[in-house]
């Protein structure tokens, strides 16, 4: 009977236990790059190799990932376009649509970056075959300040 009885105990407590375990579902972090990039990032830093070169630098820096495969990122000057990443090889590539002219059948500028993600930051460098200039070499750090990624017309 006391077997019985222990059983029973046993029972019981796996069941509340699967009950806890299954009653509070964390939110699942998206394990790949072309979800976690969606939404708005806000510049935190500007690395050159390791040697932090601007902290908060222009506040007013931000780039937006959309769902619909658009992007916006507002540094100096306003810039829009689409853009794609290659999951493998965390490359992203963003295509500009500023300064183009399908009229004159003039070629889109496409530039890669190459990204990473920390927790809640997202690192982009630009990629290049070669290194031509300092600028080639910064490391800009972003963290998240919107999750959405959903177009706000």
């Amino acid at each position: 009977m006391s077997l019985k009885r222990n059983n029973v105990w046993l029972a019981v407590v796996l069941l509340l236990a699967s009950v806890v375990a299954n009653a509070q579902p964390e939110k699942a972090s998206p394990n790949k790059n072309i979800q976690r990039i969606l939404g708005t990032w806000k510049i935190q830093k500007i690395l050159s190799g390791k040697t932090e070169v601007a902290k908060n630098p222009t506040s007013g820096q931000w780039i937006e990932f959309r769902s619909d495969g658009r992007y916006v990122n507002k540094t100096v000057a306003m810039d829009s376009g689409s853009y794609r990443l290659n999951e493998n090889q965390n490359v992203l590539y963003l295509e500009s649509q500023v300064n183009s002219d399908d009229a004159k059948h003039e070629s889109k500028k496409i530039v890669e970056w190459t990204i990473g993600f920390d927790g809640e930051a997202m690192t982009m460098q630009q990629h290049t075959k070669t290194k031509k200039s300092n600028a080639d070499t910064m490391q800009y750090v972003y963290v998240r300040i919107d999750e959405s990624g959903q177009d706000k017309k």
